[in-house]
């Protein structure tokens, strides 16, 4: 990762900030200072990393994207990011990246970059839109909501689905789930439809 790829992490009027102050450094041959340093406040959390901690945050959803600076509470940054979402981008899912399911993965997700030293974190957002069956809207067998943004679909049982906020729970982790963000786009492998049983995806050919 060169200068110019890293500042891409930064709000568009702080890169020239931190580009001045890396070139300076570079000239002078002294010893790279991280510009804005993350300070320690309060104790030190389970990764390493300080209690709060000032991000570089990116909100990204298809071409989109939004940067801004946060300070991540180690005990809290699920739910700030949640937040923060929801404001910048209310038309997206705000159930951030749909991998982090608590403040340990978001705080253990964020990295360091090597050149100017500051923290940024990567979230991403997709369109909050149902997922539809051939004949009717599908519903989730566990919480019998309907079910949007990412469907899955279990590959033991007969016609079972759940909506990614039950799965993130680990409701129904005694099977296999495979995960349909939209029927008719998502390619669901041969392997896969082979080795089920033929009653969960009775239309593969």
């Amino acid at each position: 990762m060169d200068l110019s790829e890293e500042l891409e992490f930064l709000p568009p009027e702080e890169r020239q900030g931190f580009k001045d102050i890396v070139l300076e450094e570079a000239k002078n041959q002294t010893e790279r200072v991280a510009y804005y340093e993350c300070a320690s406040v309060g104790s030190r959390s389970f990764s390493g990393r300080p209690v709060r901690q000032l991000v570089y945050v990116t909100f990204y959803i298809r071409s989109n994207k939004k940067i801004v600076s946060m300070f991540l509470d180690g005990t809290d940054a699920k739910k700030q990011i949640e937040e923060k979402a929801a404001e910048l981008m209310p038309t997206a899912s705000n159930q951030a990246d749909f991998e982090f399911k608590d403040s340990r993965q978001i705080m253990n997700a964020i990295k360091r970059s090597p050149i100017c030293k500051f923290y940024y974190l990567l979230v991403r957002l997709e369109p909050l839109h149902p997922i539809r069956t051939d004949s009717h809207e599908a519903r989730c067998d566990e919480c019998r909501q309907m079910i949007y943004g990412h469907r899955y679909k279990c590959t033991d049982c007969a016609d079972f689905d759940i909506c990614q906020n039950c799965e993130s729970k680990s409701l129904h982790s005694e099977h296999a789930m495979l995960r349909i963000k939209k029927d008719g786009v998502t390619h669901i492998p041969n392997y896969i439809t082979a080795n089920a049983p033929r009653f969960v995806f009775p239309n593969a050919c």
